[in-house]
């Protein structure tokens, strides 16, 4: 078995990771993304390479970072079962740090892992496609502005309004800015959507729930033009009056899970102060 390592080379802590994950497994069962070689060059004997290597080569992905590493990292590994670490602050995603890698990595090392499936959206507009595995968002960008928002599910209308946007999340993305809008929490393995409108003018509108088999049909307009459509908060595009298609993507981000980790629930009640 064959980890590819990558991270987020601007925090600090990579080289404590390494020094842990070279205590059960031989250098030469690493490969890691050449952009992290400044953060460990007290290493030797380290194997570099890029990114589309790691995707052609590695077994397992290891993601070093915080939320917003491990978001980019299941993207672009999708089709790659992937291994969150926490070297950030919060840490809702990236379940494994400083007080359960050891154990964690010992369970990787013995094939004593799992895993778990979750749903990922996708976006078409126009020649371009999106991924998310949190949530696809449609946003102005000017202050004091707004959106004409209308939402279609299997060519049905939902409902239309003016506000400040809309969002489309997964069950893993329904505790980040959806949970924030007033959206519910989904299980993170249910296959469906949530639908969010973001502060609309009409009191009545609430989030709608639907299958993940769903196409959902979003066209927004707005007079300034200025508006973006965004995945996990990180890939951005601008648009003007456009219908956005989103649908389910034909693959499912794998997340590592080994014995003993906190339940979803455990999580919940920890980093949310549920209940």
């Amino acid at each position: 078995m064959r980890l590819g390592i990558t991270g987020n080379p601007y925090k600090t802590g990579i080289d404590k990771v390494i020094e842990h994950i070279l205590k059960h497994f031989d250098d030469s069962e690493l490969l890691i993304w050449n952009g992290l070689e400044n953060n460990l060059k007290e290493f030797k004997n380290l194997n570099y390479a890029d990114e589309l290597t790691l995707k052609e080569e590695a077994d397992i992905v290891v993601s070093i970072g915080g939320d917003g590493t491990f978001l980019r990292s299941a993207r672009f590994f999708i089709e790659k079962p992937i291994m969150g670490i926490n070297v950030g602050t919060f840490g809702f995603l990236t379940i494994y740090g400083e007080e359960n890698l050891q154990i964690a990595l010992e369970n990787l090392k013995k094939g004593n892992w799992t895993c778990e499936e979750r749903t990922v959206l996708q976006a078409k507009l126009n020649d371009k496609t999106l991924i998310a595995l949190n949530d696809i968002t449609f946003n102005v960008t000017g202050a004091s502005r707004m959106m004409t928002v209308e939402v279609r599910v299997n060519k049905e209308k939902l409902y239309d309004f003016r506000g400040d946007g809309l969002i489309i999340s997964t069950p893993t993305g329904s505790t980040a800015y959806n949970l924030s809008s007033g959206g519910p929490i989904l299980y993170p393995t249910m296959d469906a959507f949530v639908i969010t409108p973001i502060c609309p003018h009409k009191l009545s509108l609430r989030p709608v729930v639907v299958p993940a088999e769903s196409l959902i049909e979003v066209t927004v307009s707005s007079k300034t033009e200025e508006m973006i459509v965004s995945a996990d908060g990180q890939e951005t595009i601008p648009i003007t009056n456009i219908t956005v298609l989103l649908t389910k993507n034909n693959n499912k981000a794998k997340i590592v899970k080994t014995p003993g980790i906190l339940s979803y629930f455990e999580i919940l009640k920890r980093k949310l102060y549920w209940g």
